[in-house]
């Protein structure tokens, strides 16, 4: 899997093929209310009119048939049920609403004529596309496409992040080249069971030692929510349009000496390299104690993996910078030992103790994520990509990931000189801090 922006995506000219999704029966309602990422979510898609999305891209060495397609994307709708839920607002609350299985129609549209010109402008023109066909206030308003040519097909899936997650769209890969080669693909626990069981989680209690762990990480920040430490050159209130850097940060060799190296101070790979940004924002002028937010999959049960949902949660933590290699590896690997269990309690009881204190200086939260996508089951033979919708930013946000040619970073900032200026710092500081583990020789990996 390879993480993009919309302002990274090359498509190469083909055939375009898309499909219209309709139903044969009335959506009906579902007795399970939203979550607090869906509630937050749709509050946002309503206050700006626009909706946030998640599309995946998968890269096929043949011209796979149209009908292949279209079997494989209505199979997938049918096993999923949450592709085939939307919302409807009354008021300040929002209703789930479903379509029954078997009665979704995915009808090929008449393949437009082949498409000339540089691969970009047939990408922008495809994800402007997306942003206006994707809705969670509509039943079935996804996006899908093909781009065919002779030896090869780009199929583009699109949906509202209210439907799916990063997690979500390697299940989605999985399941659609399962489809196109024949393998039988296991019914995946329901979404909606899974959301109705943590609704009836019992009330998180007012001396519960996560949320008060929750208090202290706010109170230690002065009640302000995270948010990107540095200079990107706007004042507060401002946003600016979103620049994309995607670099590679360690080959496959490379990853596995780091890996070696951190184990060897016994650390792992995740908290090492929130070391390593910790490290770098602090070279290029930053606090020696990096606050910041860790989204983190809420598939706690085995039988949760091959669900498709938004199921993430939030751990709040402080990084550790400066200090000896070997030593802010150890405190930041018991940290974010201890900051992962307060994901679990999510942040309704949160806002509901501390709404009074809690402040936020910028629209967006400073996060870091890390997904190692080797461990999802992703078709090898097949080329994945997961794009991202844009919009304006006010802040800087990290996501790692790992895959089987190495260990990567996406990140997105404002596109302003002084943000271009001092992420190229932090940028830089990041790759001589990750290279200065993995490059290390074994009697020195102690720290």
């Amino acid at each position: 899997m390879k993480l993009c922006g919309v302002d990274t995506v090359d498509i190469e000219p083909g055939d375009v093929h898309r499909w219209e999704l309709s139903a044969s029966a009335p959506s009906e309602p579902v007795a399970v209310p939203p979550s607090e990422n869906e509630k937050f979510h749709l509050d946002a898609v309503r206050r700006h009119r626009a909706a946030g999305w998640l599309a995946l891209a998968l890269e096929f060495d043949e011209a796979v048939a149209v009908d292949d397609l279209t079997d494989a994307l209505r199979a997938l709708i049918d096993r999923h049920e949450v592709l085939r839920c939307h919302f409807v607002a009354d008021g300040e609350e929002y209703h789930r609403h479903c379509v029954p299985a078997g009665t979704v129609t995915v009808t090929p549209v008449p393949a437009a004529p082949p498409t000339g010109g540089a691969a970009g402008r047939l990408a922008e023109g495809l994800l402007a596309e997306i942003a206006t066909a994707c809705s969670p206030f509509t039943p079935l308003h996804h996006f899908f496409v093909a781009v065919r040519r002779p030896t090869s097909t780009t199929l583009i899936v699109a949906f509202d992040h209210c439907y799916v997650d990063a997690y979500s769209l390697a299940v989605i890969a999985a399941d659609l080249a399962d489809d196109l080669a024949g393998t039988p693909v296991a019914q995946p626990a329901s979404y909606l069971d899974i959301r109705t069981i943590e609704e009836s989680a019992p009330v998180v209690a007012a001396d519960d030692p996560r949320l008060g762990a929750w208090g202290e990480f706010l109170a230690a920040n002065d009640w302000a929510v995270p948010e990107f430490p540095l200079d990107l050159g706007l004042a507060r209130g401002e946003t600016a349009d979103v620049h994309t850097d995607i670099r590679t940060l360690m080959c496959t060799a490379s990853a596995r000496r780091f890996e070696r190296a951190v184990h060897a101070v016994n650390a792992r790979t995740y908290p090492a390299l929130l070391t390593a940004v910790a490290d770098a924002v602090h070279d290029a002028g930053g606090p020696a104690e990096l606050a910041t937010i860790l989204p983190v999959h809420t598939r706690w049960g085995a039988d949760d993996r091959r669900t498709v949902g938004w199921l993430v949660g939030n751990a709040p933590i402080r990084l550790s910078a400066r200090a000896a290699v070997g030593t802010a590896l150890r405190t930041n690997s018991t940290r974010l030992g201890e900051a992962l269990p307060l994901a679990r309690i999510g942040l309704t009881p949160v806002y509901r103790t501390y709404a009074d204190l809690i402040r936020a200086n910028r629209n967006d939260v400073f996060m870091v994520s890390y997904v190692d996508y080797r461990k999802l089951g992703l078709p090898e033979h097949i080329s994945t990509r997961q794009i991202s919708s844009s919009r304006e930013t006010d802040g800087a946000q990290f996501w790692f990931w790992r895959d089987l040619d190495g260990i990567h970073v996406r990140t997105r900032y404002p596109d302003t000189p002084v943000a271009h200026r001092t992420m190229r710092r932090v940028l830089a500081a990041l790759d001589a801090r990750v290279h200065h583990i993995h490059a290390a020789e074994p009697r020195h990996r102690a720290g």
